[in-house]
């Protein structure tokens, strides 16, 4: 007979071996599992940083004053400028916990049965983490601290308040305010494609580095913007349809949506400008298996993905807010 700690240790290695056999497929399908992290990870939007007490992204507010035109015997001044910056984010952490019972241990000890079970939990906690950092993702982090940064921060309806995003308010730094429009009384119908390509216009400002690469919006305005293009040749972005995601394109710039965003809004982003940081040494990784106490043979270990959403250019991005497609 196999003594019950002995049990629960060689469980204890089989969950935890898994997992680490898994993992590396595991962040490829919570980051391959929706269009907008899709988008991300092929664009190089995800960025391994090896610990440190804070998330920093270098920030560039102003250009050379030392450029001009000279003639014959001109002089260039050599006085310095100050031109960078540095936004500073707070570490944040999603945790997931993987729960045994000894009773379960117990009585699905044959192989098969003890695998299957182990394959269902892992891939619950799998989906549940790609549905919660989904969920996330439009959030305003000034409500929710302890969730990664969302969108209605970076992307404000608003972004001449003092709130501060990564440490830098937007009312005393116009540099750093992102472009938005308040389409409250606008028809979408009559208004949506205008407004759309001025946002367009606006985050990009004409030059390329700057112009949004992806458009994420509600539902109910992609469907709308959908049937406004029905009787006209539907382009879509190849890498986002061979993934299996459907989309469209508005000049040129794929759009996508998502079930987690407001069916009032439609956000103009930039990823070269939009980074998902993480840990790799806390990269859904499985922590050590402890005994919960009081409750005999019964263990517990937690996934964790240590990360945070952060720009270094809040400009490139824009929102159009209140859209009415009634």
């Amino acid at each position: 007979m196999v003594a019950p700690n002995t049990l629960s240790e060689a469980l204890d290695n089989l969950y935890t071996t898994t997992w680490q056999n898994m993992k590396s497929v595991v962040h490829d399908q919570i980051f391959d599992a929706t269009p907008f992290w899709f988008w991300m990870k092929a664009n190089g939007a995800l960025e391994s940083v090896s610990g440190g007490r804070f998330l920093t992204e270098p920030l560039r507010y102003a250009k050379s004053e030392r450029v001009k035109f000279i003639g014959r015997g001109g002089t260039v001044s050599l006085s310095d400028q100050e031109f960078l910056t540095e936004a500073v984010e707070d570490w944040k952490y999603l945790v997931d916990s993987i729960v045994r019972f000894g009773v379960d241990d117990q009585k699905n000890r044959g192989k098969n049965r003890i695998i299957s079970l182990m394959n269902a939990k892992l891939a619950n906690s799998r989906d549940s983490l790609v549905d919660k950092i989904e969920a996330t993702l439009p959030l305003d982090n000034t409500a929710s601290p302890l969730s990664f940064v969302g969108l209605q921060t970076l992307v404000a309806d608003d972004p001449t308040t003092s709130t501060k995003v990564h440490g830098i308010p937007g009312d005393t730094n116009t540099w750093w305010q992102n472009q938005t429009k308040d389409m409250t009384g606008l028809s979408f119908a009559i208004n949506g494609h205008a407004e759309m390509r001025t946002m367009l216009n606006n985050t990009g400002n004409n030059i390329r580095n700057d112009m949004p690469n992806i458009i994420l919006s509600g539902q109910a305005p992609y469907e709308f913007y959908e049937d406004m293009v029905v009787e006209q040749k539907r382009i879509v972005n190849k890498k986002l349809g061979d993934a299996g995601f459907e989309n469209i394109e508005f000049k040129g710039v794929p759009m996508i949506w998502s079930p987690t965003v407001a069916a009032t809004r439609m956000y103009f982003l930039n990823t070269k400008f939009l980074k998902f940081k993480f840990d790799p040494s806390m990269n859904f990784d499985m922590t050590e298996w402890k005994a919960i106490p009081d409750q005999v043979n019964d263990r517990a270990a937690q996934i964790i993905l240590a990360g945070n959403l952060m720009t270094g250019r809040r400009r490139v991005h824009g929102v159009l807010f209140a859209i009415d497609t009634a």
